[in-house]
Formats: C-alpha cells, sequence, structure tokens
C-alpha cells in the first residue's frame, strides 16, 4: 500500500471515530462540537460571524497527523444549531507541539456569505481551579466552580496582557496570544453540562474594520511547567519588537521622574462648583511642602484647574475663579522656583460634553462598539441627588479631527503656561472601533506630542500593555501593576486621584470620602510613588500629619524586581 493511500485510510479511520459530545457556556443543547485529542487534551473549534456561530460540520470533518507532532482538523462545511443548520463554509484548527510541555494552536475559517468575526478554540482535559490574568483588586483572580463559569477579555483592567495563567491542582498552565496588533482576546471557563467538565475558551476578534469572509487567529501559545515571569517576558519581547515599547532603562528624559518622592494633588473646582483651592492657594501650600522636601523630589498634579470636573471637557482653560490664566501662569513660576514640576489633567478619551461635540461638529469623533454605537458618559452621580448625569461622549483619539484637536491644546498649555506634562483621563478606553483605532490615535498623540516637546511628560489613567510604554508614568485605580508587576518594565505609577486628603475628602473625586479606600489599601507601596492631597485650609488642622508624612517620603525608593531588569 503506498504512504499516499496510508495516509487517506487514517484520515479516514479518524473520520469515523471522530468523538463528538459537549457544549459550554449559555446555550441549552448540544452544540455537537467535533472534538479532537491530542497529547492528553481534547480540542474543538468554533466561527461566529455577523449572522451565527458554527463549528465543523462533523460529517465533514478530517484529521491529518502525518506531520510528526502536528494535528490539522478540516472541513469544508459548517454546523450550527446542533447539526440542524448546515451550511458551505470552512474551519481549520492546527496544533503543533513545541517541546518542553507547551503547544502552539493556530485556526482560520471562512464563510461565503457572512463576514467572520471570531474564531474559538475550546479545550477539555485541564482541571481548572482558577484563571490568573491581573492582581485580585482588579478583579484578575477568576475561581472556576462547576456551579457557574466566568469570562473576560482584553484589553482591559482585568487582563492587562493577552496571557493568563491557569492553575490546577498539580501544575500550572499559561496561555499566550502571539497578535502582533491589538485585537480583543477573549478568556472563558464554562461547565459543559454534558460530558461533567471544565471547558476553557479563548476567542479572538477581528479588526472590525477589516472584516471579511475570512478570518484567520494569530496563534495561541498553551503550555505548563513554566515561570510565570519567562512567560510574561515573552510577551515583553513580543511589545518590544512588534510594538515598539522602549524600557524604562533604556528612555530618555525620564531619569528625573525615578528621584521623585511625592505626587501632590492640588484639587481644584468640584463638579457642584465648589473651590478646594486657588491657584494663588496652590502656591502657598507648594512653598510649604518644599520647606520639608526638595522641589525637585515633588510634582504637582492639577486635576480641575479649569473650572468645574468634568463640566467642560476638553474645552480646558484655567478656571476665572480660581485665578484665571494669570493666576495659572504665577503657580506655574512659583513651581520652577522651587524646583518642582507641574502637570495639568485632561479629559483624554474619558469626555467630550455635548455643548462641546455641538459647537465643534465633532459628534461622530465619540468612541463606538463594534456595532457602531457612541460609547456615553452616563455613570455617575455627581451631585449626590440620587440621579446619574449624562455628561457627553467618550472619545476615540483615533478620529483625526479630535486627536488634532487634543494635540493642539496640549501645545498650548505648554506653550502658554510653561507646564511640564499633562495627564490624559480614561486611557485604557478601547474598543474594536468601525471606523477608528483607539490604541492606534494614542501611538500617534504621543508621537508627535514627544516629537515637539521631547522634555515634557504625558501621563496617563489606567491601561494595559502597549499602552503603558507610550507613557512615562500612570496611575491605575485599584493599584494594579500587571502580571508578575510588568508594567515598571515601561512606566512609572503614583497613586490614584482619589487618594485621601488627611480629613479623609477625595477632593473633585466622584468617590466623596475614602479614608479606607481600595486606593490606599489596593495600591503596593513599595512600586508606588507617595502622593499627599492638598485642600486649602487644611493645614491649619493636620499640618503636623502631613509634615509627618513628607518627612517618611523622603526616604521611599522604588523597589526593583525582575522584569525591570531582564
Amino acid at each position: 500500500m503506498s504512504r499516499s493511500i496510508q495516509q487517506l485510510f487514517f484520515v479516514f479511520l479518524l473520520i469515523l471515530t471522530l468523538p463528538v459530545s459537549g457544549q459550554f457556556g449559555p446555550m441549552g443543547y448540544d452544540f455537537k462540537d467535533p472534538y479532537v485529542e491530542f497529547e492528553g487534551l481534547k480540542f474543538a473549534v468554533r466561527l461566529a460571524t455577523e449572522d451565527n456561530i458554527y463549528c465543523p460540520n462533523p460529517a465533514d470533518v478530517s484529521v491529518d497527523k502525518s506531520i510528526s507532532g502536528t494535528l490539522v482538523m478540516k472541513c469544508s462545511s459548517l454546523a450550527a444549531a446542533g447539526g440542524q443548520l448546515i451550511t458551505p463554509g470552512e474551519i481549520e484548527l492546527r496544533i503543533t507541539s513545541k517541546g518542553e510541555n507547551r503547544f502552539s494552536i493556530a485556526s482560520s475559517g471562512g464563510h461565503p456569505q457572512e463576514n467572520c468575526l471570531t474564531l474559538l478554540v475550546m479545550i477539555k482535559g485541564i482541571e481548572v481551579e482558577s484563571f490568573v490574568s491581573e492582581y485580585p483588586q482588579a478583579k484578575g483572580i477568576h475561581p472556576f466552580s462547576d456551579a457557574g463559569g466566568f469570562q473576560y477579555s482584553y484589553p482591559s483592567r482585568a487582563a492587562t496582557m493577552p496571557l493568563s495563567f491557569i492553575t490546577t491542582p498539580g501544575k500550572e498552565w499559561f496561555v499566550l496570544s502571539k497578535d502582533r496588533e491589538i485585537r480583543r482576546k477573549g478568556f472563558a471557563c464554562y461547565q459543559d453540562h454534558l460530558s461533567n467538565e471544565a471547558v476553557v475558551v479563548r476567542s479572538h476578534d477581528e479588526d472590525i474594520r477589516k472584516v471579511s469572509h475570512t478570518i484567520s487567529a494569530p496563534a495561541w501559545e498553551l503550555g505548563f511547567g513554566h515561570k510565570r515571569l519567562e512567560i510574561v517576558m515573552e510577551r515583553c519581547r513580543d511589545l518590544e519588537d512588534h510594538f515598539s515599547l522602549v524600557p524604562w532603562m533604556k528612555k530618555e528624559n525620564t531619569q528625573w521622574i525615578d528621584q521623585l518622592k511625592v505626587i501632590t494633588f492640588f484639587h481644584g473646582v468640584h463638579w457642584t462648583g465648589h473651590i478646594y483651592n486657588t491657584f494663588n492657594q496652590m502656591g502657598e501650600q507648594l512653598e510649604w511642602i518644599c520647606e520639608t522636601m526638595d522641589g525637585d523630589q515633588v510634582m504637582a498634579f492639577l486635576p480641575a484647574w479649569d473650572g468645574r470636573y468634568y463640566n467642560t471637557y476638553p474645552e480646558h482653560f484655567p478656571d476665572e475663579r480660581m485665578g484665571g490664566a494669570e493666576g495659572l501662569k504665577r503657580f506655574v513660576e512659583t513651581a520652577h522656583k522651587l524646583g518642582v514640576k507641574v502637570v495639568l489633567m485632561l479629559g483624554g478619551p474619558n469626555l467630550a460634553t455635548f455643548d462641546f461635540l455641538d459647537k465643534h461638529q465633532m459628534s461622530d469623533a465619540a468612541l463606538k462598539g463594534p456595532d457602531g454605537v457612541p460609547q456615553v458618559q452616563n455613570w455617575l452621580d455627581w451631585n449626590a441627588d440620587l440621579a446619574k448625569e449624562t455628561m457627553g461622549l467618550i472619545m476615540n483619539f483615533g478620529h483625526p479631527k479630535y486627536r488634532d484637536y487634543m494635540v493642539d491644546k496640549t501645545a498650548e498649555l505648554f506653550d502658554l503656561y510653561g507646564v511640564d506634562g499633562v495627564f490624559l483621563d480614561g486611557t485604557l478606553r478601547w474598543e474594536n472601533a468601525p471606523d477608528y483605532s483607539p490604541y492606534e490615535g494614542l501611538v500617534q498623540y504621543t508621537r508627535e506630542i514627544r516629537t515637539r516637546y521631547p522634555d515634557r511628560l504625558i501621563m496617563g489613567e489606567d491601561g494595559y500593555d502597549a499602552v503603558y510604554g507610550l507613557f512615562d508614568m500612570f496611575h491605575t485605580s485599584g493599584g494594579p501593576l500587571g502580571l508578575e508587576n510588568f508594567m515598571l518594565r515601561y512606566t512609572r505609577q503614583f497613586y490614584y486621584l482619589s487618594y485621601p486628603a488627611e480629613n479623609g475628602s477625595a477632593g473633585i473625586h466622584e468617590i466623596g470620602w475614602s479614608k479606607d479606600s481600595h486606593t490606599i489599601r489596593s495600591a503596593q507601596p513599595e512600586y508606588t510613588i507617595p502622593s499627599v492631597s492638598m485642600l486649602y485650609g487644611i493645614l491649619n488642622s493636620h499640618g503636623d500629619a502631613i509634615r509627618e508624612k513628607l518627612s517618611s517620603y523622603q526616604k521611599w525608593q522604588l523597589k526593583q524586581c525582575p522584569v525591570m531588569k531582564k
């Protein structure tokens, strides 16, 4: 018998004996996924289109193991609704053993009439205890039980890398996407109620701007027996090779940041109009602080310097009641005489008010979901009237008109007031947007600002791996630093905006009072630049306590961790 005939006969036997079973998630019927076995695990694949979700037609599946260490499952027709619907199409799943307890999993698919959106790979045979994707305070620990599953996605607070570790009773697995673009990755684990076992699920979404009748997912790497740091560093190398991230130790114009001992929050105007500090009052308090601290150890961070917090974003003019343009200039001059650098908070992606959007004819610059629906800024009760305010729209920095506006506004603040940096609110904001990429927009914004102002600081709020490399400093809402603290390889972190003043007030932040908030308890002090929040008059009641804090901060040093050095 010739070798080719032997291979065909082997494939035919595999088709006859291919196991069909199981279901994950919320659909209450047997989807009849054809699973294939490879080195002790079982794998299946699904294709989601704009109209339905499909698996390979079990009656039309071929499996090829003719190449040592590789399995290829193919089909030339698709099944949906548990096999009740059969349609033309194709799916391929390719699994390759790479040795050292590691597999590479690639998939592709196509449909002749429908646009292809997502490829999902399901895995059985891993005795899941939990998934780990971030620090617990970022909801990055996902315990599994057969009573219910979980799902999350990258990029998000819960997954700042397209990487998760899977804990089991005997060993720890990892699953890592090798994508060279920022595209949504889903992670999930459900109980298959028919086969009574856990199903590990990973998904890859195509960039919605590029969808077509075919889709191909970059490889997923799956393995066990590797140290977490090793796998995190693999992702870091991908970031540096394919996303142009530069490790902190190789960056220019950032050495002075490592001399900082305290970030001072000088709160401006609350949403309701209450003023915490005028510019002159900020200057008085800064001079008092510099009686204890050297100026080059201090950064002055000004939220709501431009009037009622969030009310006029992103107009960004100095508030007249606080002292206006001349008052801000005087404060910056005072700070610079003391050796202190000044950073202004901007709305960034987080909000443009409806008034601004109408005035500038920019409503089409909103950040949209894959369905094209704009995202509304409407989740906070700013004035404690027990109703949430609808402020405006979340914005997409990828939109050329909005990005150009923010570049011009940033340049105006640097040129007119001599401030040392800007802070963009909501840099985490990402969607698989149908018009412009929010990630690509941030890349273009930071590139242009750095070209024009190479010695100025750009800061952000929350983010994910590829974004961390764009900014010099961050504050993150829960204080997480990423798997193995990888954030510190590229940037530095300070406490969140709601860090309380000594009387417990969070100033302009919507939390109101935060004496025992997660902003203190979650951030790790050894990796987080210290902070104080200043409200005018607080020195009268808490001056001694603040001075004591400042004295202790003089001894603060950033703790080194392995990911910073490799």
